[in-house]
């Protein structure tokens, strides 16, 4: 083996084990940072678990998210690793578009997998909220401001980015909606078929969100496209908890 073929082989485990680290830190983190704030947070609304403390934690945990991916690209001082710039027309275009096909495919394999016989979890996240039409709706902004933004900069920035640059677009963006799918499993209750409809929706997710940042090289707009698709489901869920539908 010669040495630029070492030397590459070198650079892809290097920015496997970056990958995975960099991922189990910021939710190491976050998990950190709402256990060393819960008394203040409890101190500032009455109680960490009532609508008020469960939202200042979501908050909280992204933004330390965001926080450690930001730490972890300038330690690597890896050039252009995580682009952001104002989304032109088409960057808007293709934001609308994103959010639409997202949400299109979620009913698309909720109604697939009920036709199977199988009963679509839900996120606990969603579980949080119910029969409290208020915290649906003040999860839309932080959707769109903390969830969005942190797991694109995490997933999409610092992930993809990262093994792209040894690895080639694709299988970053694969390796990325891997790792996207593994950590978010655990918060669906149900059973196999829960799991099944957010794994399938999970990979969906990634390689839309993964080849939007690899045609647009810009972070902005997967970050957009995922918050506004979360954010519209907190909306869908709060019309149906105040008597819009049904």
């Amino acid at each position: 083996m010669d040495q630029s073929a070492a030397n590459g082989s070198g650079d892809r485990l290097q920015h496997i084990g970056e990958a995975i680290l960099v991922v189990f830190g910021a939710y190491i983190g976050a998990v950190v940072a709402i256990s060393a704030l819960d008394p203040v947070i409890a101190s500032l609304v009455g109680s960490s678990t009532n609508t008020s403390g469960r939202l200042l934690q979501t908050g909280l945990q992204f933004l330390t998210m965001a926080a450690i991916v930001v730490w972890y690209a300038r330690t690597v001082d890896a050039e252009g690793l995580i682009p952001v710039v104002i989304p032109d027309r088409r960057g808007v275009g293709l934001i609308a578009g994103g959010v639409v096909v997202l949400l299109g495919l979620q009913y698309a394999i909720n109604e697939l997998l009920q036709w199977a016989g199988f009963s679509p979890g839900a996120n606990q996240a969603v579980l949080a909220g119910a029969g409290d039409p208020t915290y649906f709706l003040l999860m839309i902004p932080i959707s769109l401001v903390f969830v969005g933004p942190a797991e694109e900069l995490l997933f999409r920035g610092a992930v993809q980015g990262r093994l792209q640059q040894s690895w080639g677009t694709w299988p970053a963006i694969i390796a990325a909606t891997v790792l996207f799918g593994l950590v978010h499993i655990p918060a669906v209750t149900g059973g196999f078929g829960a799991q099944l409809s957010y794994a399938l929706l999970a990979g969906l997710l990634g390689v839309l969100l993964g080849a939007c940042y690899a045609y647009t090289d810009n972070i902005v707009v997967p970050a957009v496209i995922h918050g506004g698709y979360n954010g519209t489901l907190f909306a869908l869920l709060y019309l149906g908890e105040i008597g819009y539908f049904g």
